[in-house]
């Protein structure tokens, strides 16, 4: 098969998978797989056998495999992080999503952030989130775009 083809595929593979299509995502990722094995393909194979399957500590360990080998790469921390969610490891998880956003702005892992509802850490992590300092310097710093 082309690369091209391969890498139309896989991006309908990916787009399917992210639509919540997640046989869809199987189809068009396992015809990929049978040329090619890249972390990418592998993190989200994973992951779709971990919804369709259950098999989530599997799915876990590929994900921080290709972590790994691509520790650049912000799709697998987003994948990784959502296998740990489905696992019920909410804070290694949102640890996760932070790791890949350090990477790169994902807006799949800023979505999931917010359905997760988290809240920036406070200005000064030593004193409580609703001291007045923190609570003052938080908006200070908002109103000014350094957060």
């Amino acid at each position: 098969m082309v690369a091209d083809g391969l890498d139309a595929i896989l991006r309908k593979g990916i787009s399917a998978a992210e639509q919540g299509h997640i046989r869809s995502a199987q189809a068009y990722l396992s015809q990929v797989a049978e040329h090619r094995n890249t972390p990418e393909l592998l993190s989200y194979l994973a992951y779709c056998d971990a919804k369709e399957h259950g098999r989530l500590h599997s799915a876990a360990k590929i994900c921080r495999e290709s972590i790994k080998r691509q520790p650049h790469n912000s799709s697998h921390y987003l994948i990784l992080g959502r296998v740990l969610l489905m696992m019920g490891d909410r804070r290694r998880a949102i640890n996760t999503f932070r790791q890949g956003l350090k990477l790169s702005p994902n807006p799949c892992i800023i979505e999931e952030i917010k359905k997760l509802g988290l809240r920036k850490s406070p200005v000064i992590s030593s004193l409580d989130r609703s001291h007045a300092l923190n609570r003052f310097l938080g908006k200070l710093f908002h109103r000014m775009g350094l957060r």
